[in-house]
Formats: C-alpha cells, structure tokens, sequence
C-alpha cells in the first residue's frame, strides 16, 4: 500500500515518466542480452514494478472507477497467463499470454499518453515520458507480431530460425523496433499478408508519431507561456 501511494505522488508530479522510461530501458536493452539463469529474476522484478506503475497511475490519471478496475483485472491476468505459461509452456496458453499482453501494454500506453499531453507546462519529465510511449509502440507492435506468428505458422522468415519461444519474443522485438526506427535490415522479413500489414503501418507510425509529437509539445509549452 505504502509502494502505491509513493508511486501516486510520483505520478502526480510526472516523476514517474522518468521511472518508467528508465524500466522501459531496462527491459529492452539490458534484460534481453541476460543468460536464462538470471532472466527470470529479472523478469519477475520487472513485472512487479509495472504493475505498481500500471495500478498507481490508473488511480492517479483516470477518474472513472470502473475504468481503474478494468485496467486492474486486465494487467493482472496478463502477468498471471504470463507465468501459467512461462512455467507450464504445455498448457497451450501462448496465444492468449501474448494477447493479453498486447491489451495491457496498449492500455499503459494510452495511461501514459494521457499524462504527458495533459495540460500544464512542459517539463522534462514528460519529454521522457514522450520517448517511453515510443518505446511502448515498440512493444505493442511486437505483441502483435507475436500474435500473429501464433495464429499463422510461418508469418515470419528468419535468416537464424529461434530455438525457443523467449528467442522468439526477443527476435520479434528486436524486429519492431527495426521496423519502427525504419531501419530494415533484412534479417527478418514478414510473409504473411496480416504481417505485412502491421510491419507497413508500424513504419508509418514511427515516422509520424515523432512528428504529431514534436507538435503537440511545442504547442502546449507555447499555450502555457500565454496563459
């Protein structure tokens, strides 16, 4: 309880963008490279802070209580089909894992994107909270890729086939983001047409969303100079 009202008033002061674009990185570039023997720990740690972040920042951005409570149920039975599957792989639960996922991490996103655009001047604390919805697109896009190579085998070509599902997960983001950047290196291609899809439209996001950002931020710190 003390951990939740702490992150509140984080919230409240849009320090908690800071916390969460530093997990964000943490959990993009540090704990991918970890051998397996530490993942799991490190996963775990993970998931525990966003879920203090994800249930703090619904209380403190979402007035609705039926709003809060939706968000609630739906990241805590994300991280549960998380670890049903992660230690019973056998229970054909990759699927749904990776779909409620995918609603969870949308949800935190659209969470975050309220607060850095609500009004207020611009501080740094929310340019940091622009970059972490970046990366959270990142994220999302490749739960959606993870999704559809789980409905449609062979959605994806590898030049290094993965040998496991976290290797698949890992290889999936890595392209997202690849993708995002408009990088391409060619390593990994989509071959199904829903995989096409997506890929095309996480392209045109990633090089509109910067823009629609820059924008709007500069026009808020302008609408707060005025008033």
């Amino acid at each position: 309880m003390r951990a939740l009202l702490w992150l509140a008033r984080l919230w409240s002061t849009d320090r908690a963008l800071s916390v969460l674009l530093g997990s964000l990185v943490v959990l993009i570039f540090v704990i991918p490279p970890l051998r397996y023997r530490t993942e799991a720990t490190a996963t775990l740690l993970v998931q525990i802070f966003f879920t203090l972040v994800f249930v703090s920042g619904l209380g403190a951005t979402t007035p609705s209580r039926a709003a809060r409570i939706v968000g609630t149920v739906v990241l805590a039975g994300a991280i549960a089909l998380f670890w049903l599957d992660y230690f019973n792989p056998r229970a054909g639960l990759g699927v749904w894992t990776v779909f409620a996922r995918l609603v969870a991490a949308s949800l935190l996103t659209v969470l975050v994107i309220r607060q850095v655009f609500r009004e207020g001047p611009i501080t740094l604390q929310r340019i940091q909270g622009a970059v972490a919805v970046y990366l959270l697109l990142g994220l999302t896009w490749a739960g959606i890729y993870e999704l559809i190579g789980g409905i449609w085998a062979g959605a994806f070509r590898f030049s290094d086939a993965p040998r496991s599902r976290s290797e698949l997960s890992a290889s999936l983001a890595y392209y997202s983001f690849v993708t995002l950047t408009t990088m391409g290196y060619g390593d990994i291609t989509p071959l199904h047409p829903a995989a096409r899809s997506a890929a095309i439209l996480e392209a045109l996001t990633g090089q509109l969303f910067p823009a629609i950002l820059i924008a709007r931020l500069v026009a808020m710190e302008l609408a707060a100079r005025g008033r």
